[in-house]
């Protein structure tokens, strides 16, 4: 009885320290996994979101650029003005065949000489320097570049908002004689971050740099036009309209935002991107809640898992053992087990395999060059593109440093080399080091088919020897041995 009584005492002290234990460890975990999830939202997740909206901003603005820049060296148009811009119905009759063809909101043509508006419409009006409204014309007439990108009200179209592509319009001499362009309507704009917004959950926002709300994607705004007005991001309004990226949290409502900002400048807004932290982190919640429920059950079954417990470590153990740690593939160890594998397959049914040596050339220059941290990467980078284009059946491993080798099993050396070929070409297209996009890595590969009196280490060294020669003949090459 004594020995029973101390078996429930150790039992329950044993439930007590696994049930205090598991949830300080969850409570502790969820309180880091929330920060850590906040920190991902704010550095990578809502940034790339921007990436992408500014990048389909951009998207559309190209259509509308290349239109204008043909208006801009449209040998009707400027033949048109420099005869005198006589019969306006023939400008208008083009400027509606620009804005039909293309699909384009408006399109429009203003003449230097008589300051006249020319819409698809028809004349419209006369620009004048004085009218603040018609500022743009004379600013975009002294640009030094051939065009900007412009966010105006459009009188001619119940001055509704419209992105405008002004591109200056020169004579056969290179004079200036006038402005010519298409508009995008807000509307494409508006699909844009809507898309986001049923995508994604964030909230889109496009401010002016005096904080004036021109694009929501939402109704949270409850009818101020201004974000200096609103809740949480009022505070901050001043800071972050005076820089051109940034992170920041607030509070709206009890409840906290994490909210990431860059400027556009072909708009002159600010993009504002806001993802409620409650909504980022249900899932996380969830995770918790579940955790916690299903603790009582952990507890009891606890010893039973602690011999499987046990085996995945020793898995996991084996994992280590066996796989390179920068590159993920197998290493020295899983190659000579492959090999002893391959060697006995092949003796006892000649199914020929073959084995490829990859050097990557001259690579030091990038460690001396760039650092051993983008060397690791190159050499991580490369290990991902080769692992994408061996067979499933096939073993790639790092040999040391920057080589690999490949293990074909039921692979001619014909066709090995057309293996090697593939990844020396798709390495030479690739984009490796970020902060020079020009470099292109190159590849030394010694290729060899397994022979009848063939042992592990002469497969090696026939290899070795054919990447050797390709080093011999210049790199970048490929032989067989």
């Amino acid at each position: 009885m004594f020995f029973a009584s101390l078996r429930i005492r150790l039992n329950l002290l044993i439930a007590l320290i696994l049930v205090g234990g598991f949830l300080a460890t969850n409570i502790i975990s969820y309180q880091v996994s929330k920060g850590t999830l906040r920190t991902s939202i704010l550095d990578h997740e809502l940034p790339l979101s921007s990436n992408n909206v500014y990048s389909e901003i951009q998207r559309d603005l190209l259509q509308p650029i290349f239109v204008s820049s043909q208006m801009a060296t449209n040998s009707f148009l400027r033949d048109w003005v420099l005869e005198g811009e006589r019969e306006p119905e023939r400008m208008t009759r083009y400027l509606l065949g620009i804005r039909d063809k293309y699909n384009a909101f408006t399109s429009y043509f203003i003449s230097a000489k008589t300051n006249r508006y020319y819409h698809f419409t028809g004349p419209s009006r006369v620009v004048s320097e004085s009218d603040p409204a018609d500022g743009w014309f004379f600013r975009a007439r002294d640009l030094k570049e051939p065009y900007e990108v412009n966010v105006d009200t459009n009188v001619e179209q119940g001055s509704t908002i419209t992105i405008f592509i002004n591109y200056r319009v020169l004579d056969y001499g290179g004079n200036f004689i006038g402005i010519a362009g298409v508009g995008l309507g807000l509307d494409s704009v508006g699909k844009t971050i809507a898309a986001y917004q049923k995508s994604f959950r964030r909230s889109i926002y496009f401010i002016e740099d005096n904080g004036q709300i021109r694009l929501h994607s939402n109704d949270v705004s409850k009818g101020a036009d201004n974000i200096h007005a609103l809740e949480g991001i009022g505070s901050l309004a001043d800071e972050l309209l005076s820089k051109e990226r940034g992170s920041y949290t607030y509070e709206r409502g009890g409840e906290t935002f994490l909210l990431t900002t860059r400027y556009l400048p072909e708009l002159k807004w600010h993009l504002l991107i806001e993802l409620s932290e409650r909504q980022a982190t249900a899932g996380l919640r969830r995770s918790f809640l579940y955790n916690i429920g299903i603790g009582t059950v952990v507890i009891i079954i606890t010893m039973l898992l602690i011999g499987y417990t046990i085996g995945l470590f020793q898995a996991r153990l084996e994992e280590m053992a066996t796989t390179d740690k920068l590159t993920g593939l197998g290493n020295r160890q899983v190659f000579e087990s492959g090999m002893r594998q391959a060697m006995a397959r092949y003796r006892r049914t000649q199914e020929p395999f073959s084995l490829i040596m990859i050097d990557l050339d001259n690579f030091k220059r990038i460690n001396d060059t760039h650092g051993h941290v983008v060397g690791d990467r190159v050499i991580k980078k490369f290990a991902d593109l080769a692992g994408g284009l061996v067979r499933e059946t096939d073993i790639i491993c790092r040999w040391g440093g920057e080589e690999f080798v490949i293990l074909a099993p039921a692979c001619t050396r014909d066709d090995a080399l057309l293996l090697a070929e593939k990844i020396r070409t798709a390495a030479g297209q690739a984009i490796f080091v970020a902060a020079n996009p020009e470099y292109r890595l190159t590849l030394s590969a010694g290729i060899t088919q397994a022979e009848d009196r063939d042992s592990e280490d002469t497969v090696l060294v026939r290899a070795d020897k054919a990447l050797y020669q390709a080093k011999e003949k210049g790199r970048n090459c490929c032989v067989v041995d």
